[in-house]
């Protein structure tokens, strides 16, 4: 049956979830669960849903309870996104904040066959469940050049080109030939003559997943390849990028001022909220700790957003996405 929307109400928080508890209930209220699933683990269309808590399963480790859907062929995709409309794809949960409430809505994870990647000519095709360093050092390896400049950027390929990322005047979406998504049970695709790309906007957007990707490089020498990627990785690790408690980047830059600057302007550089802080080497990233970093980080984002509005009159958004219930917006 098609469930046309998601409203559910969890039982139990993550605060409140023992690993006894996961092991034999899955939290939601039985005659309220998407899955009807009552015990721990059910299948649902085939898909394996196992009820845990995303803060096992994000670069940040915040977030609490939720159903958690792998994905791993076609077959699977396809029955999952013709049976749900509201869900969250978790790529490698770098970009995102997850409440320590959970999410009412299903999490998708793409696994098995949409990890694999292979290279023909000039060519890499991509699962979007691949890590992107990984794609990167095949890449490399057969002498392909134009991903570089993406070196140390903690992304799945799908999450890479959901966001457009980018780095040091190079995005993703100008390398992209091809990409393959699913949207209510159907696959579809859009070639290079048809991709349109944005700042921090890819060209395929929820509702959708994106399950496959290719690439089209360049030749190039092998060492002048990994030597760039070198260089990148060193620099992103200069800025505080690369580290398993901090952020990426939370803000979008507005037009072409950097986010991290304004943050400096307004007086916020060393700004906290709880045990969460603005990284002393970046103003645009966020050092995560303490037993709630997602309500922490959630207002020390609004607090500087507050700030940057009443000294400069511009309202910085978010770039870093907030998943689930928090407290009020601004």
């Amino acid at each position: 049956m098609r469930l046309l929307r998601l409203y559910l109400s969890f039982a139990h928080t993550s605060a409140s979830l023992p690993q006894t508890f996961k092991e034999k209930t899955c939290g939601f209220e039985l005659s309220r669960c998407p899955l009807s699933c009552g015990p721990c683990r059910s299948d649902f269309n085939q898909v394996k849903a196992v009820f845990e808590n995303l803060g096992a399963l994000t670069y940040l480790a915040s977030g609490g309870p939720a159903h958690v859907f792998r994905a791993r062929n076609s077959r699977e995709l396809e029955n999952f996104t013709r049976d749900f409309d509201n869900y969250r794809v978790l790529g490698n949960g770098s970009n995102v904040i997850v409440s320590s409430a959970g999410l009412s809505e299903p999490a998708l994870i793409l696994d098995g066959d949409f990890k694999r990647v292979s290279v023909r000519g000039n060519d890499v095709t991509a699962g979007a469940g691949a890590l992107l360093k990984d794609v990167i050092k095949i890449s490399a390896a057969a002498g392909l050049s134009g991903l570089e400049d993406l070196a140390g950027i903690p992304a799945s390929v799908g999450g890479a080109v959901f966001k457009n990322a980018g780095a040091f005047g190079s995005s993703i979406g100008d390398l992209l030939k091809r990409v393959k998504f699913y949207r209510a049970g159907k696959e579809y695709g859009i070639s290079a003559a048809l991709i349109r790309t944005s700042y921090r906007k890819g060209p395929v957007q929820i509702p959708a997943v994106i399950s496959e990707v290719c690439f089209s490089l360049r030749k190039k020498s092998k060492d002048k390849i990994i030597e760039r990627i070198k260089e990148v990785t060193a620099m992103r690790k200069k800025k505080g990028f690369i580290y398993r408690k901090g952020s990426g980047c939370i803000f979008r830059n507005p037009d072409a001022r950097p986010a991290g600057k304004l943050i400096e302007e307004c007086g916020c550089a060393r700004f906290r909220a709880g045990a969460v802080s603005v990284s002393p080497l970046h103003a645009n990233v966020f050092v995560l700790g303490g037993a709630n970093p997602a309500g922490d980080a959630y207002e020390l984002m609004k607090k500087i957003r507050l700030r940057v509005y009443k000294e400069k009159g511009i309202y910085l958004e978010p770039l870093v996405e907030f998943w689930g219930r928090f407290g009020k917006q601004i």
